[in-house]
């Protein structure tokens, strides 16, 4: 039995108010087709241009930028793996029926646009276009069209069913030489997620189409955004909204990088951006709708902003001289039009675009994931105009600049990694400097690892969360990453909020953090807990880094019976006729743009043996060991993360099976001395004893490793040399908040067995208690067909007094809500 004891009369701390927020960058093509309900996919008819200053690769293929970052493209459709069942077309999304189509790059609707579509219809001839997965229709519902066209024909808009089945016409009729507007009102008669949308002409015509667009009258609020994903967000009880980005704010070149002023004005004229998430926007949800979302949901806003950097991840460019100050104004010029009245500039801009009164902007920050000195010359640059002009504002920090000796208010820090670390990775705050900046947690999520999205990785997220918590005098506010994901067109994974084109669910992080948001309360009340400590759970196959290529193995065994050699993580095996394997590799600088992976020099091998991956065995191998400056790690629970994001799409080296995303425990023989490791995706972590080892130089040593609950033991020549005991976390984990009239207790039992507590209180409480539960089986998830399989559940109790006991289930999240009695005992 655990046992918590609460304190009622004493308080921690006030909790931070904006501690829970969002963060939204369009990735997954989670603007066009996602929160922005564009139904219409390459609206603009520019997804198959290349980005400028890109060269193509294999064709349509692929790209590379001028500074050698490549990425996929097919045509603009995006990754390979998005298209498998979309039949090929020039033009993505668009397909003739007795039509001929072609883009013209000169005779375009304005400036901004890069191209226009050039149709020659023939009789009863038709153009289509299947949207993103499909133009989903509801009976009844109302959608606009509008579109930018020139010349003399008799069109049928229609809604129609893969079929051919109508749903929805109306006749358009288009006149003149110069690009005119057209919008009509279609109506459905039938419900179908997977119809199409088709212009069709009775008789042979010429027509150019410069811009398109098909929307859902019904919005939220009106303001023309997704109504069941906004109200996902609303159900999330968050305080502020994190914008644009993300990675999107740098780009990838100069002229991919995020700007305000193509974010604003009528849809039409804004530019389209390539994102490095493989696709093409149109910045339909642009810097206003932002900030109107912000308004509707009662989210403060924080906008980011580029600095002069492009990603730093992906072989960047900087901004310099005039470019740079450009870059600077366009901040002015966005916080203008958010704040200034409707009589400046850019506050009349917002005035046309529907919203005369200001809206509000509390925070700003100052890159994305930026650092070292490029960096930090163009934080100071901004920092120091930026609070000149808007000392209101809080500036938030990529890094800590306060260590250059530069002013800094909130450092924004990110953690990818597994569960197990997620469990105690927060109680690094405990020793922040109380004095130093605020600290903005403005990226987590459990991203590698055996648990992914799924119920075990978000009770690791709540236990990272509520110890973030425990520091609120520190940590001031919180978002996860990634927000959205249209499951067609995944390129990043895990994700709080999935969708498709007319359904959505929250994976169970998204439940978790609702329920802390919700139960937040307004002081941290100081308790305590019998500690119970657990161990991670790894699998995974076994294997072999050598760090100088020519190493050579032998008679590799698990459990007594040979094994092959399985994956090639870095270069290959090659066996000899004696039976000997050489580890041989070619690697020179693959993973430039990752952090933390300084540890792998050039010419590392990494290879697995072995296809079946397990939770504890016998690993043996004989390894060649020729000089004391000869390093190898033996791996052991080697577990490859799949891989749904990468740097790089195009490059092969980028596989499951990489270095960056395969966590290993490690046996490091370095110089003669044994040591221990732990690598979870970008993070490299020692722990454990170092120890002498009596090595045989000149010849095989063999090695034997026995994994075990809680750590390995590992034997050289037939002696044990080194146990591995690795660092334990908390099964159960505690948080207590209040307001005025409720005590919120909150707790994880991280363990797969009931766990049955005694809470101990210094006051007395109502009997009567409810507690929103979230619990299942570890490895549950949800999904378009169960979309609420790990969902709370609100139970109600009445054993509540000042010393009572629950039973939290294995594998489970609880928020007991109890009401104050009258009494401090």
């Amino acid at each position: 039995m655990s046992k918590i004891t609460i304190q009622t009369n004493e308080s921690l701390f006030p909790v931070a108010e904006n501690f829970y927020g969002l963060f939204f960058e369009d990735i997954n093509r989670s603007g066009d087709s996602g929160l922005y309900p564009e139904m219409l996919r390459n609206r603009a008819f520019e997804d198959s241009i290349l980005p400028d200053r890109c060269t193509p690769i294999d064709g349509t293929y692929g790209f590379v930028t001028p500074t050698g970052w490549r990425d996929q493209f097919n045509n603009g459709e995006g990754l390979a793996r998005w298209i498998t069942q979309v039949p090929k077309t020039p033009i993505p999304a668009w397909y003739p029926t007795e039509a001929v189509m072609s883009l013209d790059r000169e005779d375009v609707l304005n400036p901004h646009r890069l191209a226009a579509l050039d149709v020659s219809f023939q009789e009863e001839g038709s153009i289509k276009n299947i949207g993103f997965q499909g133009v989903p229709v509801k009976q009844g519902a109302s959608y606009e069209l509008l579109i930018f066209a020139k010349g003399q024909a008799t069109l049928e808009a229609r809604l129609e069913s893969e079929e051919g089945v109508l749903y929805a016409s109306k006749d358009l009729k288009l006149s003149g030489d110069a690009y005119a507007q057209y919008r009509i009102t279609l109506i459905s008669s039938g419900t179908d997620s997977q119809a199409v949308f088709v212009l069709k002409s009775r008789e042979p015509a010429r027509i150019k189409l410069g811009f398109t667009s098909l929307m859902p009258w019904d919005t939220y609020k009106g303001h023309g955004m997704r109504k069941d994903l906004m109200e996902m967000l609303e159900n999330t009880h968050s305080k502020f909204l994190r914008f644009p980005g993300g990675c999107i704010v740098e780009g990838f070149s100069k002229e991919t990088a995020a700007r305000f002023s193509h974010m604003v004005g009528p849809v039409w004229e804004r530019p389209s951006q390539n994102l490095m998430w493989h696709y093409r926007t149109t910045n339909g949800l642009g810097f206003h709708e932002y900030l109107q979302i912000c308004e509707d949901l009662q989210l403060e806003p924080m906008y980011v902003v580029n600095c002069g950097l492009t990603c730093q991840g992906r072989k960047p460019e900087y901004f310099e001289g005039e470019e740079l100050e450009d870059m600077l104004q366009e901040v002015f010029d966005a916080l203008e039009y958010a704040t200034a009245p409707a009589d400046t500039k850019w506050g009349s801009l917002r005035a046309q675009q529907g919203h005369p009164e200001p809206f509000h902007i509390r925070y700003l920050e100052i890159g994305n994931e930026n650092d070292h000195e490029v960096y930090f010359t163009r934080y100071e640059k901004f920092y120091k105009a930026i609070h000149e002009r808007y000392p209101e504002l809080e500036l938030i920090s990529n890094s800590h600049t306060e260590l250059q000796g530069l002013p800094t208010q909130i450092v924004d820090e990110h953690l990818y990694s597994t569960s197990d670390t997620f469990t105690t990775a927060a109680k690094i705050y405990e020793n922040y400097d109380r004095k130093g900046p605020k600290i903005f947690i403005g990226e987590y999520a459990v991203t590698s690892g055996v648990h992914i999205g799924n119920l075990k990785s978000a009770l690791a997220e709540t236990m990272y969360l509520m110890d973030a918590e425990k520091n609120q005098d520190v940590v001031q506010l919180t978002a996860y990453a990634p927000l959205f994901q249209n499951v067609s067109y995944t390129s990043w994974y895990p994700n709080l909020i999935a969708f498709d084109n007319h359904a959505c669910f929250g994976i169970p992080f998204y439940h978790a953090l609702s329920m802390l948001a919700e139960s937040h309360g307004k002081e941290i009340l100081k308790s305590s807990i019998t500690e119970k400590l657990g161990f991670p759970d790894p699998i995974g196959l076994n294997g072999v880094i050598a760090y100088q290529s020519g190493t050579f193995v032998k008679n590799v065994r698990v459990d007594g019976l040979p094994v092959k050699y399985s994956h090639g993580i870095l270069g290959e095996v090659q066996e000899h006729k004696d039976g000997s394997l050489e580890i041989v590799s070619d690697y020179i600088n693959e993973l430039e743009g990752y952090p933390n992976m300084g540890h792998i020099p050039p010419h590392t091998g990494f290879v697995t043996f072995g296809e079946e991956e397990k939770e504890f065995c016998e690993y043996e191998l004989e390894v060649l060991f020729t000089s004391p400056e000869q390093t190898v790690d033996i791996t052991v629970w080697t577990h490859s993360t799949p891989m749904l994001f990468s740097r790089d799409e195009t490059n092969p080296f980028f596989t499951s099976w990489n270095p960056a995303y395969t966590n290993r425990y490690v046996w490091t023989i370095r110089g003669g001395v044994g040591s221990f490791g732990i690598s979870t995706r970008f993070n490299y972590t020692r722990f454990g004893s170092r120890a002498k080892l009596s090595i045989r130089y000149g010849e095989y040593n063999h090695i034997r490793i026995v994994t075990r609950k809680g750590g390995y033991d590992c034997y050289l020549n037939g002696v044990l040399a080194q146990k591995a005991e690795m660092v334990p976390y908390p099964i159960i984990s505690q948080l207590v908040s209040a307001d005025d009239s409720h005590i919120y207790v909150k707790l994880v039992n991280f363990g797969d067995e009931a766990e049955h507590m005694e809470i101990q209180l210094d006051c007395s409480v109502e009997p009567s208690y409810t507690a929103q539960v979230l619990t299942g089986l570890p490895k549950d998830t949800n999904s378009l067909e169960e979309p609420l399989k790990v969902s709370p559940v609100l139970q109600s109790y009445s054993n509540g007094s000042s010393c009572f006991d629950y039973e939290a289930p294995g594998c489970s999240f609880s928020v007991l809500k109890l009401k104050r009695g009258s009494m401090h005992l």
